[in-house]
């Protein structure tokens, strides 16, 4: 007597979707590179209103997850942070994922990136992502110390009466949200960390958090709808979300990382002007 045979479950509407949308990239890819956004860059403008907040019309510009890897890349992290000087706002916020190896050509790569900003009128902040971690993270520190970029590693800034913290990434650093609680603090705010899903952390009287990772999903469906998004990026992926524990607000970020490529999904460098609510 034969075995039973198993019937196959019906795929649920989340894998059809899934499936569906796999197919709908993979359609488009062949219609060309001008399809494919990987190094538009879009600098974009948006203005924020904050409860938590007195410094009226502070300016950041913030752009992330730049990935200099390869010359190319380097090159691509160099237009950015000079669009992002150009802008001249009040503090340059770079909230992690420089690197995804810590040899000596990807630290030189480092370098041309972090020298983009040698210009800048003024500070220009950094923390580390999960990708610093995977990569020699403590090369990847070293390199920061004699470039115009400082780095924050659980640390605070005081920038034109606004405390901007920096925390140390969440997944495979040691972020201590704790020293968020310090009275001397500005009641303006402003928190880097890398994985925007951790806010859940962070004590509420922090006024926004600033984020990367989720790369806005990478490769998007027609619209920014993300396929995927990492671990840390689940639940807040591009733009701002005023209802979020404390408002959050994520970047697409400039680089790629795992597909060499971005598909409705433009790099981004976003200059937010922050505001009383």
């Amino acid at each position: 007597m034969s075995a039973p045979r198993r019937t196959k479950p019906a795929p649920s509407r989340r894998d059809f979707l899934k499936y569906a949308g796999a197919g709908a990239v993979c359609s488009v890819l062949p219609f060309g590179y001008s399809q494919v956004d990987t190094r538009w860059l879009s600098v974009e403008e948006e203005e924020i209103r904050l409860p938590l907040w007195d410094a009226d019309g502070f300016r950041a510009v913030v752009l992330a997850d730049v990935h200099a890897n390869s010359a190319e890349q380097a090159e691509f992290a160099e237009i950015a942070a000079k669009a992002a000087v150009n802008e001249k706002p009040d503090v340059i916020l770079i909230p992690g994922d420089h690197l995804n190896a810590s040899d000596s050509r990807h630290l030189r790569n480092l370098k041309r990136f972090t020298d983009a900003f040698a210009d800048a009128k003024c500070p220009v902040l950094a923390t580390l992502g999960n990708h610093d971690y995977s990569s020699g993270v403590e090369k990847i520190v070293r390199a920061f110390h004699d470039s115009p970029v400082r780095l924050l590693r659980n640390e605070i800034a005081e920038v034109g009466g606004v405390s901007v913290a920096g925390l140390d990434d969440a997944l495979y650093g040691k972020h201590r949200p704790e020293i968020l609680s310090d009275d001397r603090l500005s009641k303006s705010l402003l928190t880097m960390l890398h994985e925007p899903d951790f806010v859940d952390e962070l004590p509420r009287h922090v006024s926004l958090q600033v984020s990367g990772h989720s790369h806005g999903g990478q490769i998007c469906l027609p619209f920014g709808v993300a396929l995927h998004t990492p671990r840390g990026a689940q639940r807040y992926i591009d733009g701002f979300y005023p209802e979020a524990p404390i408002p959050v607000f994520v970047t697409r970020g400039v680089g790629t990382t795992g597909a060499r490529y971005r598909l409705f999904c433009r790099p981004q460098v976003a200059v937010l002007t922050l505001r009383a609510a």
